[in-house]
C-alpha cells in the first residue's frame, strides 16, 4: 500500500479505464491530476467546475471505491478547480514532456499494452498492420496519410496507439498527439466559447504525428470537419504523418465533406476483415497468456468456434468463462460451455430489461432506479437514454415502453426519446456514449447495434 498520490491517482485511472466507457474517461478524467493523499482524503485537480460537478454527479463514489482498495484503507475524494483554469485546447510548453526528446501534446494516453508485440497478426489484418509498422518508422514518408477501418473490436484503436508507442520507444525528436474525433470536437467547442481558437490550432497543427481515432463521429459536425481540413492540409503540406481510424472506409463516410473524404484517401487506406479461426484461437491464448490463465486449447477452440464478429467480444466470452469457472465453480467443459455460449445467431433476443439492465450498470445505478419516479439528473438522464435504446433496438412502441418504465404515459416516452436523439446530433460524447452501450448489447444479444 502506499501514501502517493501520483501512484494511488494512476491506479485509479487505470481502473477507471476498465470500468467506464472510453469517451467518457476521456472527458471527465483526462484532465484530472492528484495533489494530495493525507489521512483519508485524496485531493485531485480538475481543469473547471463543469468537470468537478460532472464527476461528483456520477463517479464520485465509483472513484472513492477505487482509491480505497488501492490504498487498503477508507477514502474520501475532495476535487478542486486548478487555479489557472487552463482551457483544453492550450498547448503544452516546451520543455514538459518526460521525454527529454519526444513532446506528446496529448490529453489522451497512449495505452502501454497496445505494442505491435502484442497484436495478433493474421491474414485479416496484415496489410494494416504492416502499413502501421511502416508508418512508424518512416513518419510522413511511408504511407501518409494512413487510413485504417473496420468494424468494432477488431484493432483499429490498438495499431494506431502501436504506431505512437513505437515512436515514444525509439525516443525520436518530435511532437505527437493522440485523440478521438469526439475530443477533438469537444475541445474546438471550448476553444470557440473561450475565444481561444489560436491556441487550438498552434496544438494541433505544429505536431509531427497525428493520431485521430474513430473520424466517423465527425460526421454531420460542419464547423469540426472544416477546422479537421484545414488541419490535415497544414501537417501534410509539411510532410507530418497522419494516421486515422475509422467503422467504415472513406467512401462510406457519405455525411462527411467530400474534400475530406478525399484526402483521407490520398495514401494507403487499409481494412482489417473479422479474423479466422486460427486467428481468433491465437489472440484467446495470447489474451489468457497476458492475464496469467491456465486455460485449455480445447475450450479455447470451443469459444473461438463459438464467437466469429470480433476481438472484443471474444476477450469477453472468455472472460465471462474463466469468471464462472472462479465464481461460480462451473467447470469449463464442453457441455457448460455450450450452454454458456450460443452460437453467434442463436442468442436470446434482446429486450427491455437487458437494455435497462445494460444502461444501470453502464451509470452505477440499479434497474429500479430507471424505473422510478426519481428527478436526480444522473438517474433521468439514464432513463431517457435507455428509453431510447429500446425503442431503437426492440419492436415495442411506446407505451408499452412506458408500461416498462413504471407505467409512464407515451406522451412522456416519446419526450425522452426525443431528447436523446437531439442530444446525438449536438453533444459527441453522448453519440459515443450511445455507441458503446449498443454495441455491448448488440455482442450479448440477437440484435444488431444501431449507429
Amino acid at each position: 500500500m502506499t501514501d502517493n498520490p501520483t501512484t494511488v491517482w494512476n491506479q485509479v485511472l487505470s481502473d477507471l479505464q476498465r470500468e467506464v466507457p472510453r469517451a467518457s474517461y476521456e472527458t471527465w478524467f483526462a484532465d484530472t491530476r492528484p495533489v494530495q493523499l493525507k489521512d483519508h482524503t485524496l485531493v485531485v485537480v480538475v481543469p473547471d467546475s463543469f468537470t468537478k460537478g460532472g464527476i461528483e454527479r456520477r463517479y464520485q463514489s465509483l472513484v472513492e471505491q477505487l482509491a480505497s482498495a488501492a490504498c487498503g484503507r477508507e477514502i474520501y475524494l475532495s476535487l478542486q478547480i486548478s487555479e489557472q483554469s487552463p482551457d483544453r485546447s492550450d498547448p503544452p510548453q516546451l520543455g514538459q514532456s518526460e521525454s527529454p526528446s519526444l513532446q506528446t501534446h496529448s490529453t489522451l494516453p497512449l495505452n502501454p499494452d497496445y505494442s505491435f508485440d502484442r497484436f495478433i497478426r493474421g491474414k485479416n489484418n496484415h496489410l494494416a498492420y504492416a502499413a502501421s509498422i511502416a508508418a512508424a518508422e518512416a513518419p510522413g514518408k511511408a504511407y501518409n496519410p494512413l487510413f485504417i477501418h473496420g468494424s468494432v473490436g477488431l484493432g483499429k484503436t490498438h495499431l494506431l496507439q502501436a504506431v505512437g508507442n513505437f515512436i515514444v520507444s525509439s525516443n525520436r525528436s518530435m511532437t505527437m498527439l493522440y485523440t478521438t474525433s469526439e475530443q477533438f470536437a469537444i475541445e474546438l467547442i471550448n476553444a470557440i466559447r473561450t475565444n481561444s481558437t489560436p491556441s487550438f490550432r498552434e496544438k494541433y497543427r505544429r505536431i509531427d504525428l497525428l493520431l485521430l481515432d474513430d473520424v466517423q463521429f465527425l460526421e454531420g459536425k460542419e464547423a469540426t470537419e472544416e477546422e479537421l481540413f484545414h488541419t490535415f492540409n497544414e501537417l501534410y503540406g509539411n510532410e507530418k504523418q497522419i494516421v486515422l481510424s475509422s467503422d467504415r472506409s472513406p467512401e462510406k463516410l457519405s455525411r462527411l465533406q467530400d474534400r475530406l473524404v478525399s484526402r483521407f484517401r490520398w495514401g494507403l487506406v487499409a481494412d482489417i476483415q473479422p479474423p479466422d479461426l486460427e486467428t481468433r484461437i491465437a489472440i484467446l491464448r495470447e489474451k489468457a497468456d497476458n492475464r496469467g490463465l491456465v486455460v485449455e486449447d480445447a475450450v479455447l477452440e470451443l469459444i473461438a468456434r463459438r464467437i466469429s464478429s470480433n476481438v472484443r467480444t471474444l476477450e469477453g466470452a472468455l472472460i465471462r468463462a474463466i469468471a464462472s469457472n472462479e465464481l461460480e465453480g462451473m467447470e469449463l467443459t464442453f457441455k457448460n460451455l455450450e450452454k454458456m455460449l450460443p452460437e453467434e445467431g442463436k442468442r436470446a433476443q434482446l429486450t427491455i430489461n437487458h437494455i435497462k439492465e445494460e444502461v444501470a450498470t453502464q451509470y452505477h445505478l440499479k434497474r429500479h432506479d430507471l424505473e422510478g419516479a426519481s428527478r436526480k439528473k444522473e438517474i433521468s438522464q439514464a432513463r431517457h437514454m435507455a428509453i431510447y435504446l429500446a425503442r431503437e433496438m426492440t419492436s415495442s412502441s411506446f407505451p408499452a415502453i412506458g408500461k416498462q418504465f413504471g407505467n409512464r404515459d407515451h406522451t412522456t416516452i416519446m419526450h425522452s426519446y426525443m431528447k436523446i436523439k437531439k442530444l446525438i446530433q449536438e453533444v459527441p460524447l453522448f453519440q459515443s456514449e450511445l455507441h458503446e452501450i449498443q454495441e455491448g448489447l448488440a455482442a450479448q444479444f440477437n440484435t444488431p447495434a444501431q449507429a
